[in-house]
Parts: structure tokens; C-alpha cells; sequence
């Protein structure tokens, strides 16, 4: 479905909105969602919200039904092969990352972990680590790897466990990201591959052993 280029900027408060509520969690995956409803809420007119809902699709936070639209509850499988994906992208980015990044680059992901390290709060950290990643990609110089990348976190971010952001976590996630930063200063692109894999894949199992224990 095409979204015309004006839908991107009449709709972008509703878009935001929305999307907002479905990544924080306060339109849960099984929710539905209808045009009206929001248009409702929100105080605006349908169309934009219609626009907005289209968008959505696109990135896979919303599913359309007879009724209206659906924020898809996904199951353990399909949430494993999103990991899955995510984790050999993730480590060909990084492997890029050790082959093209400029000082500069190199210089903005050390600054990143160490106002990670420094930060107090939870959430601080967790963006901190975040663009940590997103920095990382940038410096691998594949566009392409990126936006997969993105896409595949729109879909795993209504899914996101709470147990990412246990202390004990917090500390392994920056021990693991040092670790990363060093084969790629040293330009050691094959160990940054594997540091990187290994890195996502201890999240992928964190994620599945929450989604067990809470029966999903």
C-alpha cells in the first residue's frame, strides 16, 4: 500500500501518537484499534488517523481485520526468527563497522559508552545503549543493513522485556558493548562479527526465557 507524501506530513501527530502508545505499551499486542475510536481520543478527524493506521501496517505494529485494526500478538516462534534476523544483521553490520569506521566514529561510540556508564537512570541507559548500536551501524556505511534493522526493532519493540533493564544486565550489556568497540578499533572485523553475535544472542535468549516464564 502507498502512502502518499503528503500522508507523511499531514499525519505525523497522529502517526506519533499512535505509535507512541503501541511502543510504550499502552496499547498492548491483541489490543484493536478503529479509525473512529481513535480519531476519538485523539481529537482529530479520521482521515489522518486512517493515514497514520496505513503507515503502521507498513512497519508492522498493526494488523488490518474486518473490524478495523489489530496490534499482532506474535508468538515465540515468530519473535525468534525476528532475533534470529536481527542478530546476523546486527553482527554484519558491526563486522562492517571494523573495516569503515572513521575516527570520528570511533571517538562517538567510546563518548556513548561513557555516558552510558555515568547515566543513573535505568531508562537513560537503555537509550544510551541504544544508540550505541544505532552509532555502530552508522559507522559500518551500509544504509540498507540499517533500515532492516530498524524495521525488525519497530516489530520486537511492543514485545520488549522488562528484564533488560535488571542492573545486573545493564553492566553485562556495557561489558559486551566495550568488548565490541575494541575489535572494532583494532579493526578486527571477524571478532567484532562474533562479539556482536554473541552479544545479541544472550538478548534473543533473555527475550524467549521472559516470554516462557510469562506463558508466552
Amino acid at each position: 500500500m502507498a502512502i502518499s507524501a503528503s500522508a507523511s506530513v499531514g499525519d505525523t501527530t497522529p502517526y506519533r501518537a499512535i505509535r507512541g502508545r503501541i511502543l510504550g505499551g499502552e496499547l498492548a499486542p491483541g489490543s484493536t484499534l478503529t479509525s473512529s475510536g481513535l480519531a476519538g481520543e485523539l481529537g482529530v478527524s479520521r482521515s489522518p488517523v486512517r493515514e497514520a493506521l496505513s503507515r503502521l501496517e507498513l512497519e508492522g505494529l498493526v494488523e488490518r481485520t474486518v473490524a478495523g485494526y489489530l496490534v499482532p500478538l506474535r508468538s515465540a516462534e515468530e519473535i525468534l526468527e525476528i532475533c534470529d534476523a536481527r542478530i546476523a544483521l546486527d553482527a554484519a553490520a558491526t563486522q562492517a563497522a571494523a573495516r569503515h569506521a572513521s575516527e570520528l566514529d570511533l571517538a562517538r561510540l567510546e563518548h556513548l559508552l561513557e555516558q552510558s556508564r555515568q547515566a543513573k537512570d535505568t531508562a537513560d541507559r537503555l537509550r544510551l545503549d541504544h544508540e550505541f548500536h544505532l552509532a555502530l551501524r552508522a559507522a559500518g556505511r551500509n544504509s540498507t543493513i540499517s533500515r532492516l534493522l530498524d524495521g525488525l526493532e519497530t516489530r520486537l519493540a511492543a514485545h520488549d522485556s522488562t528484564s533488560t533493564s535488571a542492573p545486573d544486565n545493564l553492566e553485562l550489556i556495557s561489558h559486551e558493548h566495550r568488548r565490541i568497540l575494541e575489535a572494532v578499533r583494532d579493526r578486527d572485523a571477524e571478532k567484532a562479527r562474533a562479539e556482536m553475535t554473541a552479544h545479541q544472542t544472550r538478548a534473543r535468549d533473555l527475550r524467549i526465557a521472559t516470554l516462557a516464564r510469562r506463558g508466552g
